[in-house]
């Protein structure tokens, strides 16, 4: 799966919350979600902080920009003395010196993949100040709240026609998924009222990634009122995602949806080996796993160097030592990268304490990446064990149990664990689903 637009160094100040108590959200007839596991989203916040952390750090970060600085320095052309991917170019040899490629071995997009046209650009250039103003003015005056008022928002956002569109879906996801819970049910919110096929899939995104449970039921109820086709796939694709949790949110979001269509696809997860272990492709060993990225200190490595006050999306970075700006859009001086050329795009961002933050914010946006890398050494003999052992598929993991709570949830009956046991179920209902179609 794709996402909207990995940004730029934005949310400084953005910290994770919960929604307010007390206030019933709850609508009419709306589907409600029965749990896998009773996890908050701090509970779930502290499984991220377990997640491998690659890209650049504070140091990293301030060697890239002094290399930067220096050949802008040295630079007698009067052209453009950085390379666009001069972020890349510097990580990879900063991996090969630690002997990490596997720190390298990331979703890069290269080419057309990684620039958007320029309309494009200048619509995301626009709905980004927009936003950003929107979050800025919202903040209370009072108390030192640095957090914004989910109320303004969401009067500023339903007041607002750009936001009715889905041209402004990255916008909206980029600069809210880390934002405080009150805000990301805003979020869901403004999704709702948004058309088409994108904005089925950024729900069933929320629903899969938001560490809230509130937040995510409010999604699924938000699902429940747009047609399957939109968003099945992408809960389909959360049953086999590298992060156990997101198969139990895709479990219960399919679940209480009742989208009884899917259970061929269900059913086979349970003849699948754990998505976790390693699998052959291309003739190679691979694994599929999430890393984090901090997103303060890798503006540069996932977006071009801008040179030019024309360019478009221009972001302020943030450099190690220094505060950063208050005003991001409106620094005029200083180092900038242009989020219309992108390099990486992250699956969500989740907000996280961060030890010797110096002078930038002790909490910090983390954005999570799914890659496929090349498995290590001890992973593919681990692996290579277990198949001459003929333990793989393995009977039982935390994706085959998600798919058994489904398949019990839409069937209101236990089969048993195995495929066996549930495909003459699976057949029958499907059967009497497609008869039921030819009888309307």
């Amino acid at each position: 799966m794709r996402r909207p637009f990995f940004g730029i160094a934005a949310l400084y100040l953005a910290a994770a919350g919960t929604a307010c108590a007390g206030e019933d959200r709850q609508e009419k007839n709306a589907p409600t979600i029965k749990r896998r596991h009773n996890l908050s989203d701090e509970d779930l916040r502290k499984q991220l902080l377990k997640v491998p952390e690659v890209g650049l750090n504070q140091p990293t970060a301030a060697a890239l920009y002094a290399e930067m600085k220096a050949a802008i320095k040295a630079d007698k052309t009067g052209l453009d003395p950085l390379p666009a991917d001069a972020g890349g170019r510097f990580y990879f040899k900063l991996t090969k010196s630690f002997n990490r490629p596997d720190m390298f071995m990331m979703p890069w997009r290269t080419g057309d993949d990684s620039q958007i046209g320029r309309d494009s650009a200048e619509r995301l250039h626009a709905l980004s100040i927009g936003l950003r103003t929107l979050l800025r003015d919202s903040v209370p005056k009072i108390n030192d709240e640095k957090r914004p008022d989910p109320k303004k928002v969401r009067e500023g956002l339903l007041a607002g026609e750009e936001w009715t569109r889905s041209a402004g879906l990255p916008t909206l996801l980029q600069m809210l998924m880390a934002e405080n819970g009150d805000t990301r049910l805003v979020l869901i919110d403004v999704l709702s009222g948004i058309k088409g096929k994108e904005a089925g899939v950024a729900l069933a995104q929320r629903a899969l990634f938001d560490l809230s449970p509130e937040v995510r039921e409010k999604a699924v109820q938000a699902l429940a009122r747009r047609p399957a086709a939109e968003y099945q796939q992408t809960l389909l694709v959360g049953l086999r995602w590298p992060w156990p949790a997101v198969a139990d949110h895709a479990a219960e979001a399919i679940a209480a949806l009742e989208l009884k269509a899917l259970t061929p696809d269900v059913l086979q997860v349970l003849r699948e080996q754990d998505p976790q272990l390693p699998f052959q492709q291309n003739g190679t060993l691979v694994v599929r796993d999430m890393v984090r990225v901090n997103h303060m200190c890798n503006c540069v490595l996932c977006h071009a160097p801008s040179q030019s006050k024309e360019d478009l999306v221009r972001g302020f970075v943030p450099v190690p030592g220094e505060d950063p700006p208050p005003a991001y859009y409106a620094e005029r001086t200083g180092m900038f990268v242009r989020a219309d050329i992108t390099y990486l795009r992250q699956e969500f961002s989740v907000v996280q304490p961060v030890a010797n933050a110096g002078k930038w914010p002790g909490n910090q946006r983390f954005d999570y990446v799914l890659r496929t890398r090349k498995a290590t050494a001890d992973e593919a003999k681990q692996y290579t064990q277990l198949v001459k052992d003929g333990k793989l598929p393995t009977a039982k993991t935390p994706y085959t149990d998600a798919a058994l709570f489904t398949l019990r949830e839409l069937t209101k009956m236990d089969a048993g664990t195995t495929y066996d046991d549930w495909a003459p179920v699976v057949q029958k209902l499907q059967k009497a689903l497609r008869e039921e179609k030819e009888s309307r």
